[in-house]
């Protein structure tokens, strides 16, 4: 399957340069890795770092969060089957090792500082979601589902709010209001089991979270109209099971849909019975 990326080449800001960067010299950088097949990773991330400014260039502070748009935009448009999206990944990963995409930060509420990698990431992510509205193009969203879910299989991102919001919207609501676009939404809630079904499974059923952690999640983990059992757990990881193999068996799904539905029932029973302990 060959890949061509597009960018809004009408934006009159994306070949503008500031210090070293501009968002045009960073989307030929990652087409250059990931359609010419001439770069390493590590290639590819040195001469994004060298694009981005440095400590002492505070000035361009705004450049890192321009750099992960064009990320988050290449990614969408790459399928979530192709070897290319797993590439991006393990690009990111290297990429959140530069000085110059990490900073300094503190938590008062638990008086402590830290330092934090490619911020604008995980608030880019949310800013955009729900994927399945968001762009033009219905595969972009599950594209974007399936990026997500791999980042945060590889610790890059914490992304168990957004796997939880995808599963509750989209298996947990009786809305029969959208069935335009019910096979889109039902695949975006299967990236989730096919690109990071174990991590997915543990974080659900095995991470021990305190009444604390739990109270500072609030509602956003609650549950849809459908289920009413506990937020975490197996109860709700199998009411999520039944609800692929119903959709699997939909009429208002197309084969592209009942495929990733199935095999996510099949992934998710297997991980019920043989990752517990």
């Amino acid at each position: 399957m060959s890949l061509k990326f597009s960018i809004d080449e009408t934006d009159p800001f994306l070949k503008k340069v500031e210090g070293r960067y501009s968002d045009w010299k960073a989307f030929n950088i990652l087409c250059q890795f990931l359609l010419q097949d001439d770069l390493s990773v590590r290639q590819a991330v040195s001469l994004l770092h060298n694009i981005l400014p440095t400590k002492k260039e505070e000035n361009l502070g705004g450049q890192p969060g321009m750099l992960v748009c064009v990320l988050l935009d290449i990614a969408r448009q790459i399928p979530y089957s192709h070897p290319a999206q797993i590439q991006l990944v393990r690009l990111v990963g290297e990429l959140r090792k530069s000085d110059r995409l990490t900073f300094h930060a503190t938590d008062y509420d638990q008086g402590y500082s830290f330092y934090t990698s490619m911020p604008d990431l995980g608030m880019t992510l949310r800013e955009w979601s729900p994927w399945t509205m968001g762009f033009d193009e219905v595969a972009h969203g599950v594209n974007m589902a399936a990026f997500a879910a791999r980042l945060s299989a590889s610790g890059i991102i914490n992304g168990i709010s957004f796997a939880i919001w995808d599963m509750r919207d989209n298996l947990e609501e009786d809305d029969e209001s959208d069935l335009e676009h019910y096979s889109e939404y039902i695949s975006c809630a299967a990236m989730w089991i096919l690109c990071s079904g174990q991590w997915f499974f543990t974080e659900m059923v095995y991470v021990q979270r305190s009444p604390a952690d739990l109270a500072e999640v609030g509602p956003s983990w609650r549950t849809g109209s459908l289920y009413k059992g506990p937020i975490l757990g197996l109860e709700r990881w199998k009411f999520w099971q039944k609800a692929f193999i119903a959709a699997a068996e939909s009429v208002h799904a197309n084969e592209e849909c009942k495929t990733l539905s199935l095999k996510s029932a099949n992934i998710m029973q297997a991980l019920a019975e043989n990752v517990t302990w």
